[in-house]
């Protein structure tokens, strides 16, 4: 029997599209017989009292305080009004140097999509109205409208959007973040749609298809294909070994971005993990824990949403992004603990664990990464995985690990991540870890038993990346529950955000 083809395709909706601009205002615009979300800054709130006076009663006026909790919801005269009051970013906090700290955008951005959450489904129109907000601020009020809309299951339609902005921003910057918003909501959607999507659906050969397929006309992007005869050619043993009990044998998806009027500077490089679902091979997970593993291929899906905000928003950095997809299966042909695979690189690595995977598929695609030569040698190499439970265990749900061999990429990446609320920690890269990684019929084993596990699979990465200054985030790439502008448990698009913001610095 011939197998079903599979569905997946990349997301490609926008909720935010229903705005066809943000139009400027000289008073706050309060909209009858609808929703409306009133955002501002803590420090406005006095004149915003002044404002909503003719819309708000007495009492309801005497909540507001720069005080008050961040959303306020109030049945007022004539509409219902949610009031978001954002907490402004102090330079002089001093706690882990501000880099855990929400900003300003972050803040506008949970809140307004928690608050657009309350609201849907009860109006048919819902209006926003930025009070007296800076770009960054008015970005992230659009982009929580963007997140809270997304719904795997139900994608209903979203009610009828207006926007206006009071305040100094130019009519060319509302544009931008109206632009910007639409672009980096879409490239999170993909990444948390990708992850979402039943791995049925997404085996390696139906992945790469799909986003050959979806890249396939946009411009400045090219993508290459690597199937199991080329994987072979390039003598990459490692990815080949971890994939070959699949139904579908595994796959390197190379997307080129090189925009017509390009920045002229060396490319930047990003790896991502793509194993479409871990059974843990041999060593065979628990069921518990192989519940969610749709979600091992959280590294990939966020690099696929950030080639999307490339072409969505026309960056002129030149980008070079490599998914590395395989499934984890068990059958006759799979990979066996104290088997030796043979990287790109010529390294060879004894299996420890069959269930340290994604590490080995991660090495031979950071070979090719590394491996590119003139114009395409990349001046920062960046990988993105679900590598770790130990990361977890350390640092919980939210913030990524971050490693790096260098340390001015290491600050810009951390400090991209608070900026955007895409949490990112550094941790150390230790040569007494890498030791416990020695075997005596191999370079190297995939792993070993012990504490340190994140710090010892980021040793491991290391010895694939050549001497291209590299960073490394091991991500969980999903939510437990619904919190913020995110409705339910599903993929949360880690990562994108935070590359977004990097890349931007350049």
């Amino acid at each position: 029997m011939a197998a079903q083809a599979s569905t997946l395709s990349l997301f490609n909706k926008s909720t935010l599209s229903g705005i066809k601009e943000v139009s400027g205002a000289k008073k706050i615009k309060i909209l009858s017989n609808q929703a409306n979300i009133v955002v501002a800054k803590k420090s406005a709130v006095s004149s915003l009292k002044k404002e909503l006076k003719a819309h708000l009663s007495s009492y309801q006026i005497k909540k507001l305080t720069d005080q008050a909790p961040n959303a306020l919801h109030f049945e007022g005269l004539k509409a219902a009004i949610a009031v978001i009051l954002i907490e402004e970013d102090n330079p002089e906090i001093l706690d882990h140097e501000g880099l855990l700290d929400p900003s300003a955008y972050s803040s506008a951005r949970d809140n307004v999509g928690s608050a657009y959450l309350k609201l849907e489904g009860e109006f048919e129109k819902l209006h926003l109205h930025a009070f007296n907000l800076d770009y960054d601020e008015l970005l992230g009020a659009l982009l929580g409208i963007e997140l809270a809309a997304y719904d795997f299951k139900n994608q209903a339609k979203a009610p009828q959007l207006t926007a206006a902005s009071t305040g100094d921003l130019p009519k060319d910057a509302t544009s931008e973040a109206l632009k910007n918003a639409k672009a980096i909501g879409k490239a999170i959607n993909i990444g948390r749609h990708l992850v979402d999507t039943p791995p049925s659906d997404k085996l390696p050969v139906d992945y790469a298809n799909a986003v050959q397929k979806y890249f396939a006309k946009k411009a400045g992007m090219t993508v290459n294909i690597w199937d199991e005869k080329k994987l072979a050619k390039e003598k990459m043993g490692c990815l080949l070994g971890v994939g070959k009990a699949s139904t579908q044998q595994p796959r390197l998806v190379h997307l080129r971005y090189r925009p017509k009027n390009g920045r002229d500077m060396q490319p930047l490089a990003f790896v991502g993990k793509g194993i479409t679902f871990d059974t843990g091979g041999l060593n065979l997970k628990p069921g518990n824990s192989m519940r969610l593993m749709k979600k091992d291929m959280g590294g990939s899906a966020c690099l696929a949403g950030l080639a999307s905000w490339l072409c969505d928003s026309k960056s002129e950095i030149p980008c070079d992004i490599y998914l590395a997809l395989a499934e984890n299966s068990v059958d006759a042909h799979s990979f066996r603990p104290s088997d030796v695979l043979t990287a790109k690189n010529g390294k060879t690595v004894e299996i420890d664990n069959t269930d340290a995977e994604g590490r080995l598929v991660m090495a031979d695609a950071l070979c090719v990464a590394s491996e590119a030569k003139g114009k395409d040698k990349p001046q920062f190499l960046i990988d993105v995985a679900t590598l770790t439970g130990a990361i977890k265990v350390g640092l919980g749900d939210d913030i990524g690990g971050l490693f790096s061999n260098n340390d001015d990429l290491a600050f810009i990446l951390q400090s991209c991540s608070q900026i955007s609320g895409d949490l990112l920690w550094r941790m150390p890269l230790m040569k007494s870890q890498r030791a416990k990684l020695n075997s005596p019929f191999a370079d190297m084993a995939n792993s070993s038993s012990g504490f340190g596990g994140a710090i010892r699979a980021a040793m491991f990465l290391q010895e694939f990346t050549g001497d291209i200054p590299w960073a490394h985030l091991d991500i969980f790439g999903w939510n437990n529950g619904a919190s913020g502008a995110y409705r339910s448990a599903g993929g949360s698009g880690q990562g994108v955000q935070c590359l977004a913001q990097f890349v931007s610095q350049f």
